[in-house]
Parts: C-alpha cells; structure tokens; sequence
C-alpha cells in the first residue's frame, strides 16, 4: 500500500498541476482514496529516497518491470535501469534534486529504456517530481510503457517507407511509359510526314505524267503548222530587199516562229522517257564545254565565269546529251538572274551520300536577283517561271531535275533575294555493271 505521507504529497502535487487539476477544497474520500488509486492507476508509480533506494513501488509498476512490491521496497533504483544508464540516471536525479524544479509536467516527458525482470528492456515515458518529508527529500516517478506505441510507430514508419517505395516505383513506371508514349508519338508523326511526303510525291508523280502527255501531244500538233509557218516566212524573207519596210515585221514573225519551236522542243523533252545512252563522262569537261557555249552569252550581260575542280576526280556513267542539257540550262537560267552583270562560279568536288557511297557534288552560283522564300520550292515545277512573260517555258528547272533524278542524283536550290541563287547537283560514281541494271530496269 501507498504510505500515508507519500499520498498526501502526490495529492499536493496533483493539485499543482502534475495530473488532472481538482477544485478547491478537500476531495471525497480524503488521502485512502487517492491511495486507492494509485495502486489501481496502469502507469507504474515508484518513489525512491536521497539514496536511491525504493520505498513505494504500486501495482502498475508491479506490471510493467515484473517484480513484486515486497522483492523491491529497500532495494536500490538501479534494478529497473539498464546498467550502461545507471551513472546517468543517479546523475540527473542529483541535479534534479538541486534545482528549483518540483515537477516535470507530463507534456515534459523524457523517453528512457527500462529493465524488467527477465532483464528485456522496454521504452517508457518517465513524469518525476520531488518533494521534503520530515527533513528528508523523496522522488516519484510515474512510468508509462509505450512499447505497444514504438510498435505501431514503426509499424506506420515501415507502412510510409513501403507506400513512399511503391509511389517511387509507380511514378518510375509512369515516367518509363510517359517517354514511351512521347517516342511513339515522335515515330508516328515521323510516319505521317512520310505518307504525307509519299503522297505528294505519288500526285507530283500524277501531275507531271498528265501534263508530260499534254505536252507530248500539243508539241505533235504544233510542229508541223509550225514548220509550215518558219518555211513560207524563210521563203518570203529571201524575196524581200533589205530596205523592204515590211522586212522588220517578217524578221519579228521569224523570230517568235524559233520561240515557239524552242518552246515545243522543251515540250518534247520534259515529255520523253525513251532509253539512256549511258557513256563514261567527265563532268568538269562538260562543264569547260558548256562555259564556252554559253560564253558569248554571257560575256554580253558582262558576267564573269570561273570554274574550280577537285584533282583526281573520278569519271561517271551517264547520258551525256541529258547532262549536257541540265549544265546548259543552269547556266542560262544564271544569265538570266544577272541582267546587269555578276559572277557565275561552278564548282565540282568529290564526296560521301549519307550512305557512305562515292559521289560527284557540282555547284552553280550566282550573284543575281535571287529568288524569294515564298516561291523558291516552286521553281522546279513544270511551267512554273519567275521570268517576264514570254521569256520562260518554266520547263528548264523542271527538266534538270527530272533528269537528275534518272541518274540517282538529287538537285538542291539555295537562295536569297538580292545576293544570289546556288544550285547544287549530286550524281553518284556507279560502276559500269550498276548502271546497266538501272537503264534495263
């Protein structure tokens, strides 16, 4: 049982604030009452002397640390500690009992390991107070075990680090399967440009195999009323005298009578898809031969030429007359950018396709009008032109690349308006033996 003066002590500090506050005045049932209660109460009470030595230890306490009552009164506090904490607990009872402090409030409670008889130890909760009695100062320690709390805490803090763990991994997941979406919808806008690529070239295909018959078929009904026209006009002009007033007006007829057969012969050309005459060729040499063809030309609108040649460079397997045709148009269509004079480079090097195979690279520059961003991937459309009207079939463009094309070759155009127009041409060096299957197939 609780001792008389240790009761009413624990009644004082209840009153001061420890516990529950009661109201004034003396509680029902006086000090046996409250003894009662304390021995009935889950949390263990021990009280101990200056010396560390037990004098009251109730039933709570009886439960938590597993000894009797009558084992422990008289017996030193050091039973109920660890050993490695006995100095520090004898230390902090000395320093409590020094200070002004009568009581740690239960908000202020320090958690400590207890040690039952079966020597395991427990965490608990531990509220101390300090009080005189007859001369001599005593401690009680109300003890709670939170062993069933630690449980459940790490309980939750195993749960959180599960639940934290899975999010990481679902958030991994979503993130792997966000960039998989984000790469499939990468390829199938890759593969929508591609049909949307295919399609155009399929009608461009379309268009130019409809406008190639158009054309086939105007030019057969052209040429012989044509022919007709250029022979009686010839024929009229050798009877009329060179002061004849009406000789100017026949030369003009004759003049735009060529244009016109011009015009048809192009029609035929962009219209024909007969059989390569496949020959080795030496592209720089074409190229010296159409500079001197197109030299008078030229040298009357005062533009310059200059021509640089890779060493070494190889021979291909092509159709002369075709390149020949496409190095002539270039060269035109840049006299033509250059009405008022300018540089006319070409340039022909060798080099690597992205497919890692040899290949000729050649380039037509000019220092012309230029052609604006807006129209410049229409100029090589049939009957496109940038030209006044009646100086351009908007066929010459259009021809070159169609025979590039025939060789495996690209053709890509480079401009800006005011400062020129660079066209640059790739043809692959085949042997022999490749460009025969190509021609058969």
């Amino acid at each position: 049982m609780t001792p008389t003066w240790l009761t009413g002590c624990l009644n004082g500090v209840v009153g001061d604030g420890l516990m529950h506050h009661q109201s004034d005045g003396p509680s029902p049932g006086g000090g046996a009452n409250f003894a009662n209660i304390l021995e009935i109460t889950e949390d263990g009470v021990v009280a101990i002397d200056t010396y560390q030595r037990i004098v009251m230890f109730n039933q709570g306490a009886e439960r938590i640390f597993g000894h009797a009552s009558d084992e422990l009164l008289g017996t030193p506090f050091d039973l109920l500690i660890p050993e490695r904490f006995v100095l520090n607990h004898r230390s902090h009872v000395a320093d409590f009992a020094k200070s002004s402090v009568q009581a740690r409030l239960m908000g202020e409670r320090r958690e400590v390991i207890g040690l039952r008889k079966d020597g395991s130890e427990f965490p608990a909760e531990v509220s101390i107070c300090k009080f005189d009695q007859a001369g001599a100062t005593y401690f009680a320690a109300i003890v709670r075990d939170i062993t069933e709390r630690k449980r459940s805490e790490a309980a939750m803090v195993q749960i959180n680090h599960q639940l934290e763990n899975r999010v990481s991994t679902r958030t991994q997941e979503l993130e792997f399967a966000n960039e998989q979406l984000q790469s499939s919808l990468r390829q199938l806008e890759s593969k929508t440009d591609e049909l949307r690529s295919t399609s155009q070239q399929l009608w461009q295909a379309a268009k130019l195999a409809s406008v190639g018959e158009l054309a086939a078929s105007i030019a057969h009904e052209l040429n012989n009323p044509l022919g007709t026209v250029s022979l009686r006009v010839e024929s009229i002009l050798a009877q009329t005298g060179l002061d004849d007033p009406r000789r100017r007006s026949l030369e003009i007829v004759e003049q735009e009578v060529e244009r016109m057969a011009r015009l048809v012969a192009n029609l035929l050309q962009f219209s024909r898809h007969g059989r390569e005459q496949i020959s080795t060729v030496n592209v720089d040499e074409e190229i010296r031969m159409t500079a001197e063809l197109t030299q008078h030309f030229l040298k009357r609108r005062s533009i310059e030429i200059s021509t640089h040649f890779e060493e070494g460079l190889p021979t291909i397997f092509a159709d002369r007359q075709k390149l020949r045709q496409v190095f002539l148009n270039l060269f035109t269509n840049a006299g033509d950018a250059m009405p008022h004079g300018g540089k006319l480079v070409t340039r022909v090097r060798k080099d690597l396709s992205p497919a890692g195979k040899s290949q000729l690279v050649v380039e037509v520059s000019d220092t012309g009008v230029g052609i604006s961003p807006e129209i410049l991937h229409r100029v090589t459309d049939p009957f496109f032109t940038t030209k006044e009207e009646g100086k351009g079939t908007g066929l010459g463009l259009a021809i070159c690349k169609r025979i590039v094309h025939e060789h495996q070759g690209s053709i890509h155009i480079e401009s800006e308006v005011g400062k020129g127009t660079c066209i640059r041409i790739t043809l692959p060096v085949a042997s022999e033996k490749n460009v025969r299957k190509l021609v058969d197939s």
